[in-house]
């Protein structure tokens, strides 16, 4: 996933950067440091494969399941 594919999917999940770090700490993932979600909108480093999976996958789920699964992350 290019930087470029990482921020559209972001803005189409309605998830900040902050809010998928978050998302990917509730998941069991160790939270990344914001800079380090910055990095891969930015280009500075690769998007790694999985949270571009993850990104793809929730994007593909019914919007009900999607928002059920983001809504802690999003702080709603």
């Amino acid at each position: 996933m290019t930087e470029d594919e990482f921020t559209i999917a972001l803005q189409r999940l309605g998830l900040s950067q902050a809010a998928l770090a978050r998302l990917l700490d509730d998941l069991g993932e160790q939270q990344p440091a914001p800079t380090t979600v910055w990095r891969w909108a930015d280009g500075r480093s690769k998007v790694p494969i999985g949270v571009g999976a993850l990104l793809r996958l929730l994007e593909q789920l019914p919007d009900e399941l999607r928002i059920q699964l983001t809504r802690k992350a999003l702080r709603v």
